[in-house]
């Protein structure tokens, strides 16, 4: 089995495994100069010299060279301190260039031979022109790395909404797959602005506790669901899967009560074998159904009792009476069948009575008359039988000609208002 260490270049970066050659004796957080394919780097060691398997080693060992001395840290801090005044070089060229890209970080290599620029822009941006104008001018090897929103921040480093300092920043070695079903399925408000970083993207954090999630939720019941409690049915409002409660609102009395799932497991348990005790009693209808021996007769409720009420002859007799017409003196009475020298007529229940003819000519006698119809022009009734009474008397003497023809002409007549003359009379 191969002997390896494990170096990491960053706080958050991945671990990588190199040669020991011959520093066994390294610890973790020990600086070492390893060989890269970029030259030479300062690294730390992240884990100590074991033994490992050889499917877990990805391409060549790379040894370590030395072990970090004083004089490397100067060298790096020199370098470090440039950054900012070769990054202000950039920017000026890349205006002259005029392209759309914006510089994040530039980073020498520990040996001062390359020199790394990331910038960040929303398409790919052909910047061969600006790559031989930064390599005249630095004299280095120069590479240019377009990076997303995720990457700059762990390059730049910041506070999280939670005040503390950035996962990718300082532990974590990958991002993980973030989706908004992990924030439906902790119950998240779905706010962009709560469940974003400072990159602009969903927590990375969403991932760390959503199996956890997921498995407390199989647990627990669903809300909407009807439930059985110690103080009697309800249905579930609200899931707490952090106390791994659940909170239900009883049929009763409207209550709410946080219950645990222990708690409605063992109620239903208790009211699961009261029903079945019953049931072996056979006192529930369901028992009493598969007894052997003529069934219980049903309740065929309300509105079919009402029916068989209302179709019975005596009740029929009864609301006829209400149909009768009113006069001066009261509703007519109608004398039961006996008085009038008949049987009783025995009709089968729940068939309604039909009216004989004698009885329909009868009742339309009884009718009262119509009510009197006014005519349209001079509000007189249209009954032949009711004149209005004539004017006999003869016009005065000293009464005026058109009084006189008005009155033998007859009465007036009035004309409907919205005529084409607009007057009221002719």
């Amino acid at each position: 089995m191969p002997h390896v260490v494990g170096i990491r270049f960053k706080d958050s970066g991945k671990i990588y495994f190199f040669d020991p050659n011959g520093f066994d004796l390294l610890a973790q957080g020990d600086q070492v100069v390893v060989e890269t394919v970029r030259g030479l780097e300062l690294a730390k060691v992240a884990d100590a010299p074991r033994d490992v398997d050889e499917s877990e080693i990805v391409g060549d060992l790379k040894p370590v060279v030395r072990r970090a001395e004083q004089t490397d840290f100067e060298r790096l801090q020199t370098l470090n301190e440039s950054h900012a005044e070769v990054l202000q070089r950039c920017t000026e060229k890349v205006e002259e260039h005029n392209l759309p890209m914006r510089l994040v970080k530039a980073e020498y290599s520990f040996d001062g031979s390359r020199l790394t620029f990331y910038f960040t822009a929303e398409k790919r941006v052909d910047f061969r022109a600006l790559v031989r104008d930064l390599a005249r001018t630095f004299r280095a090897r120069i590479e240019l790395r377009q990076i997303g929103p995720r990457d700059e921040a762990k390059l730049l480093g910041g506070i999280g909404p939670c005040g503390r300092l950035l996962c990718c920043a300082t532990f974590l070695p990958d991002y993980a797959h973030v989706s908004i079903k992990m924030a439906k399925d902790q119950d998240l408000p779905l706010n962009p602005i709560k469940i974003s970083g400072v990159c602009g993207r969903l927590l990375c954090c969403l991932s760390y506790e959503h199996e956890q999630y997921l498995e407390i939720k199989q647990e627990l019941p669903r809300r909407g669901m009807w439930v059985q409690t110690p103080d009697g049915p309800g249905e579930v409002v609200a899931v707490n899967v952090v106390r791994e409660t659940v909170t239900v609102e009883l049929a009763g009395s409207g209550v709410q009560e946080e219950f645990h799932p222990s708690q409605l497991q063992e109620a239903s348990r208790k009211v699961g074998e009261e029903a079945r005790r019953r049931n072996d009693e056979g006192i529930t209808p369901a028992a009493q159904m598969e007894k052997p021996g003529p069934r219980p007769p049903r309740n065929r409720g309300e509105r079919r009792f009402l029916r068989d009420e209302a179709e019975s002859p005596d009740i029929l007799d009864a609301l006829t009476m209400f149909e009768e017409p009113m006069d001066e003196s009261g509703p007519r009475a109608t004398p039961p069948r006996e008085q009038r020298g008949g049987q009783p007529r025995q009709r089968p229940a729940g068939k309604p009575q039909q009216a004989q003819p004698d009885e329909a000519r009868a009742a339309a006698t009884r009718r009262a008359p119509p009510p009197r119809r006014r005519q349209r022009g001079g509000g007189r009734p249209t009954n032949p039988q009711v004149q209005p009474p004539k004017n006999d008397m003869p016009p005065p003497p000293d009464a005026a000609p058109e009084q006189r023809a008005s009155d033998k002409a007859g009465p007036r007549r009035r004309r409907r208002h919205g005529g084409r003359s607009g007057g009221n009379v002719e």
